[in-house]
């Protein structure tokens, strides 16, 4: 079976305006999908990227130009300054983990609603009271799954995706790896749909 690495940040934009369009390709190729949510705040330091309040003002401009152009170009009605941007906890990735750590079939839709909380809806996901509604929608046992986020097993799983990431290259997100090809964005999903159907045809 085809493997996907797929290394995200909760608080990315780019991992948001991506996750779906992967959700597809999985379904298409019959993959096998490995989330990674990942603390890109150890990874920055040690790969030369910087989190956005700390670029240079050109390259801050550029990004909210994208932004704008790749929502309208993907039809998503993204806010591309939310009021709580940037996440400044590592909760709402400790959940995806939590959920994936129970075994729950739709994490990956559990990852997409927190995005979507942030970047569309335009709510704080660092506010527990937040996360709490998106898990009881799904119904998911809110209570427990917080609980175990907040566990040093989450945290230590956390730290370990953190650690493949830098063994494996990855400095910004999203990044997906297909055997030892590594796509940095969701503007490179192209190339990663080409890598499957190639896998497909041998």
């Amino acid at each position: 079976m085809i493997s996907i690495d797929y290394f995200m940040s909760h608080g990315s934009p780019w991992t948001f305006l991506g996750h779906n369009r992967l959700g597809d390709l999985v379904n298409k190729f019959n993959a096998k999908l490995n989330i990674y949510p990942v603390n890109y705040g150890e990874i920055f330091p040690i790969s030369g990227g910087l989190p956005v309040s700390k670029r240079p003002p050109q390259r801050q401009k550029l990004r909210l130009q994208e932004l704008t152009r790749w929502s309208k170009f993907l039809n998503i009605n993204l806010n591309t300054q939310p009021n709580f941007f940037p996440s400044k906890s590592l909760l709402p990735s400790l959940i995806i983990i939590a959920a994936k750590i129970e075994k729950l079939d739709n994490y990956f839709e559990l990852a997409f609603k927190i995005m979507n909380s942030l970047w569309v809806e335009n709510l704080d996901i660092d506010d527990e009271d937040v996360l709490k509604k998106i898990l009881n929608r799904m119904n998911f046992d809110a209570e427990n799954i917080i609980l175990l986020a907040k566990s040093e097993k989450c945290s230590d799983i956390m730290n370990k995706y953190t650690q493949l990431a830098i063994t494996k290259n990855v400095f910004g997100a999203p990044t997906y790896i297909i055997e030892d090809q590594i796509y940095w964005g969701q503007d490179r999903l192209d190339f990663v749909e080409r890598h499957l159907n190639s896998m497909n045809m041998d």
